[in-house]
């Protein structure tokens, strides 16, 4: 037999079966149940994330800054974190201050957060002149990896939300600097 022969079956067979899904319906909870189904309370049912309140650290002491030899594409920057300043919150924040120093030393400096699962940041604060400048209910934001951003993308991806190193306190992180352990 041919192939073609197959082909009128077809048509008339589909549509009546697509039609009798159709009707069939859903099938109720309760004979979910009796069939050995789940009850909605071994479901896990979607949370909503809610970001817990941070008071800012102290100003940064150059005392305490840490080189984290990461460039800026294109740019003059030097990236300093500020190591008292890093903390994982109870709601899975990374929070941080990092310093850019372009070669002229003025200080940028910015309060920020990362979270992990969502590769997102936000910035809290930014210095001026030994102070916290609170940029209140900043949006979080996409981290992306270019320019003057690229600090961003290095620390979540290589030393604050590496998927090799899950759940790693403060000190696991500044030691990960130290280490080198992400060159070859």
């Amino acid at each position: 037999m041919k192939s073609d022969q197959y082909t009128p079956w077809l048509r008339v067979t589909l549509p009546g079966a697509a039609l009798l899904c159709c009707m069939a319906g859903p099938v109720p909870a309760a004979d979910d149940e009796e069939l050995g189904g789940w009850s909605d309370e071994y479901i896990e049912q979607p949370h909503s994330w809610t970001e817990l309140d941070a008071a800012l650290p102290a100003y940064p002491q150059q005392r305490d800054l840490l080189d984290l030899g990461i460039g800026s594409d294109g740019m003059q920057y030097t990236v300093y974190l500020d190591k008292p300043s890093l903390v994982r919150g109870k709601d899975g924040v990374v929070r941080y201050t990092v310093v850019l120093m372009p070669p002229s030393g003025v200080w940028n400096v910015s309060n920020e957060g990362l979270r992990c699962g969502e590769k997102q940041y936000r910035r809290y604060a930014y210095g001026i002149d030994g102070k916290w400048q609170v940029m209140n209910h900043s949006p979080w934001q996409a981290v992306r990896g270019s320019g003057a951003n690229r600090y961003r993308r290095i620390l979540y991806e290589e030393y604050f939300c590496n998927p090799m190193r899950p759940g790693q306190g403060v000190r696991e992180m500044i030691d990960s600097f130290s280490e080198n352990w992400h060159e070859m």
